[in-house]
């Protein structure tokens, strides 16, 4: 009996075509044109659901929504082995690991993408695609979560980060690795996430904003966040987590008022920790209030904090886990 799958399509790179300008447009082609091309029909049951045709950069939190509930609808047909998810890959990273923070199945959910439309010589489209459908149909991708499928590559949505610009090999996790890999159609999967948390998905959400840190930078960001009244901010502090000076008014400000404001890095590996105890370090910071983001991606931890606000989750000391 051949697996049933799902395929949702959001438009992107990956449903492209070029325009008289040689310039793509995004999300032009539906799932039926790239579906055709992967020559797997004769080997699953795949079912289509076209719902947008979007530049990823033009996803909203209600077009998240609505992705969120088509795919619990989908899971309520037991015979769905899992479900692949087309997107474009500017927002990619932040469309997976939203749906791993709100959806409970053990069913593999799998976001792809290419680098290059389907018309490009070289393009990953059907590479990708098929790649992540053998991966959801498949029976050993019980319980890894929603994951990214790229470039032969598995990686959990925690982690994954858009590497490069426009090379094929466009997604990794530095420090962390995969979860396993395709190999001519063959798909080896070799270690599985040890945590899950599950958030409700809301009506509206709280506005939190990102703010990096850098020599010399001032507080002229963190005070308009101050008057605009958001719930929360994502610190992008350099290296364990240090901000500069002048940043340090504003961010106590915003603590006494509330605000919930994590701490994460710049870095590409490691966590912030309170290593140093000087006036605008991590320690400092933690001091003043600030939550402690862990190895957290500012994009992810924004979503997480978002999510907990919203949910009126306030055991903010394990934001890190």
């Amino acid at each position: 009996m051949k697996k049933k799958v799902v395929l949702i399509t959001t438009g992107g790179t990956i449903a492209s075509t070029r325009n008289n300008k040689n310039k793509l447009e995004s999300g032009k082609l539906d799932g039926q044109a790239i579906l055709s091309m992967c020559q797997l029909e004769n080997e699953m049951d795949i079912e289509l659901i076209d719902l947008y045709q979007i530049p990823s950069m033009h996803m909203t939190f209600e077009n998240l929504n609505l992705l969120n509930q088509t795919i619990k609808n989908v899971f309520n047909d037991q015979s769905v082995s899992g479900i692949v998810i087309t997107h474009g890959t500017d927002s990619l990273e932040e469309t997976a690991y939203f749906l791993e923070l709100t959806i409970h199945d053990e069913r593999p959910i799998i976001v792809t993408g290419s680098q290059k439309s389907p018309g490009d010589i070289g393009t990953d489209v059907y590479s990708n695609l098929r790649n992540s459908l053998l991966v959801a149909s498949n029976e050993e991708a019980k319980s890894i979560g929603v994951c990214v499928v790229f470039n032969e590559k598995i990686i959990h949505s925690k982690y994954v980060k858009k590497m490069h610009s426009s090379s094929i090999n466009g997604f990794g996790a530095i420090g962390y690795g995969m979860l396993g890999f395709i190999d001519n159609d063959e798909v080896i999967i070799y270690q599985k996430p040890t945590h899950k948390e599950v958030y409700e998905i809301k009506e509206s959400y709280p506005a939190v904003e990102i703010v990096f840190a850098y020599l010399g930078a001032s507080s002229i960001i963190l005070d308009a966040l101050y008057e605009a009244n958001v719930e929360g901010v994502v610190l992008v502090g350099a290296g364990r987590g240090q901000v500069a000076p002048k940043m340090m008014g504003a961010i106590e400000k915003l603590c006494q008022k509330g605000t919930k404001v994590v701490l994460t890095t710049s870095t590409e590996e490691g966590r912030v920790f309170p290593t140093y105890d000087y006036y605008s370090s991590a320690n400092y910071l933690k001091d003043a209030g600030v939550i402690m983001g862990g190895d957290f991606d500012p994009k992810k931890a924004r979503l997480k904090l978002l999510l907990m606000i919203a949910n009126g989750n306030k055991n903010f000391d394990t934001f890190m886990h």
